[in-house]
This record gives structure tokens, C-alpha cells and sequence, in this order.
């Protein structure tokens, strides 16, 4: 269990070659996932967006508006099969690190959060933790576009040219736009909520700092409906 937990740390959390261990402790260490994410996103876009357009052109007026031979329809269509296989692979990885990521986040806070302030002890902010919800919705939306692509793999592959079938279509038009927006949230955790890159130096320090001015504008914010008797 000792060794499962290790890889799960080294591979999920980053803690390999010394990062992570003494005298760093092991909540300041790098994340992986930030650095998997890139190439599942691409690929996978790029698939389905060549089904899409595979869509558009055998199955709306598109085809009177400009000729695409039926060759280079073929070999769009197994672009977006091979991309589709590259995205699948190098989703694992990303998956992988992200749960990692995802089950420290949830041993780290509680999906309900309140905030309470000291000096007169009322509750400033008391709901679902913003950050955890985030998460919780951008891995629900990767792993439903994971699986999606996985049967858009198998329908495919006995497929000429992997052309893509009505399913394949309908299921990559309403995976691209969920996936987009994957990534919007796991940016926004990033830039907005700070995970993972506040764990280190003078970074890590400013996020304790933004945390403490983040709390007292909050409080701030409370004083002002008081004052106004909202």
C-alpha cells in the first residue's frame, strides 16, 4: 500500500527526484497535470472538428458553396482518426494526474466552506467551495469527452477510411464545445483559484497573502450591506 502510495504521489503529485520530500514539504511540490493537458485538448479538437466539417459538407449546402475532392475527404477522415487515438493516449496521463490532483484538493478542504470572522465571529461566506465544485464539473466534462472518444475509436476503426457515422458526428459536435469549456475551468482553477502554482517560494507566499486580502475584502464587502441594512 506504502509503494502504490508513492507512485501515486511521484506519478499524480509531482514528487519525484527529491521535490516533494525533505526539506520540501510534500503540499509544495509542482504538479504534473498542467504539463499533460496540452496534447489531449489538441488532439481531440482536432477530431472534432474534422467530423464536424465531414458533417457540414456531406450533410448541409455546404457542398455547393466549395468542392472538396472525395480524396481529401478520405484523409480527413482518417486525420481525425488518428488524432482521435493520440488524444485518447495521451488523455490517460492527464486523467491520471488530475484524479492525483483531484484527491489531494479533497483531502485538503471540504466541499462545503464557511468562513467566519474573528472579530465578531458572523459567517462572511458559507457554501460549496468554489475551487472543489470547479474541479468536480472539469474532470466530469474530461472524462465524459474520454469515453466518447473511445466510442467514436471503436465505431470507427472497421469504417472505410474511418469515416465517421451519423453517431460519430452528433456525439464530436456536442464533445467539442464541453471540452472547450473543460479547459476553460481547468485554466480557471489555474489563474483564478491559484491551484497548483502557489506551492513553491515567493509564489506560495503570495498566495498566502492574496488569501489573507481576499478574506478581508470579503469582510469588507459584509460591513458595507451592514451599513446599508441589506
Amino acid at each position: 500500500m506504502s509503494d502504490l502510495s508513492s507512485i501515486t504521489k511521484a506519478l499524480g503529485l509531482g514528487q519525484v527526484f527529491g521535490n516533494g520530500q525533505a526539506p520540501v514539504p510534500p503540499s509544495s511540490v509542482h504538479p504534473i497535470h498542467p504539463a499533460t493537458v496540452h496534447f489531449p485538448i489538441a488532439f481531440l479538437s482536432l477530431s472534432y472538428m474534422l467530423d464536424n466539417f465531414h458533417a457540414a459538407y456531406t450533410r448541409t449546402p455546404l457542398s455547393s458553396l466549395m468542392t472538396v475532392s472525395s480524396a481529401t475527404m478520405s484523409e480527413m477522415s482518417r486525420i481525425a482518426h488518428y488524432s482521435n487515438v493520440l488524444g485518447i493516449i495521451t488523455a490517460m496521463p492527464a486523467a491520471a494526474t488530475g484524479v492525483a490532483e483531484m484527491l489531494a484538493m479533497w483531502k485538503a478542504n471540504s466541499l462545503k466552506e464557511k468562513i467566519v470572522r474573528e472579530s465578531d465571529g458572523k459567517v462572511v461566506y458559507d457554501g460549496y467551495n468554489p475551487k472543489l465544485l470547479t474541479g468536480i464539473v472539469h474532470g466530469m466534462l474530461n472524462e465524459l469527452a474520454l469515453v466518447i472518444s473511445l466510442v467514436n475509436w471503436w465505431t470507427k476503426r472497421g469504417a472505410k477510411d474511418y469515416a465517421p457515422s451519423g453517431l460519430n458526428e452528433a456525439l464530436s459536435a456536442l464533445t467539442l464545445p464541453a471540452l472547450l469549456f473543460s479547459a476553460f475551468l481547468g485554466g480557471k482553477m489555474v489563474y483564478e483559484y491559484g491551484v497548483g502554482v502557489q506551492r513553491q517560494g515567493e509564489a506560495k507566499k503570495i498566495g498566502e497573502d492574496m488569501g489573507r486580502d481576499e478574506l478581508k475584502r470579503r469582510e469588507g464587502n459584509t460591513q458595507i450591506k451592514e451599513r446599508k441594512g441589506q
